[in-house]
């Protein structure tokens, strides 16, 4: 299964719980290395909070793609616009700084 954004396309809770997994899985590394990025640019006071916010997200995997489809696309969706977000802020940084 590709994650380019198909994913976000398409309700999470209407794919298959291991799909949904492999998808959780993703968005957790890509929530990694957005916290690597955003430290690495100084960043650092957001590091704590994605560091607990992706930690979670690994210790409830199983229990987030087994469950209610409501519950399920709501976290799902809330970590997509963190990730989104997070690369915006990134982004932006490094706009600014590339500009000086």
């Amino acid at each position: 299964m590709q994650f380019n954004g198909e994913a976000t396309l398409t309700r999470p809770s209407a794919l298959a719980v291991s799909e949904r997994r492999a998808l959780i899985d993703h968005l957790s590394e890509a929530i990694g290395r957005l916290t690597y990025g955003l430290a690495a640019d100084g960043l650092l006071d957001l590091v704590p909070s994605l560091l607990e916010i992706n930690s979670v997200l690994r210790d409830m995997t199983d229990e987030i793609s087994r469950a209610d489809p409501v519950y399920s696309d709501q976290v799902i969706a809330s970590t997509v616009r963190l990730i989104r977000t997070s690369e915006a802020l990134l982004e932006n940084r490094v706009i600014v700084q590339t500009i000086h």
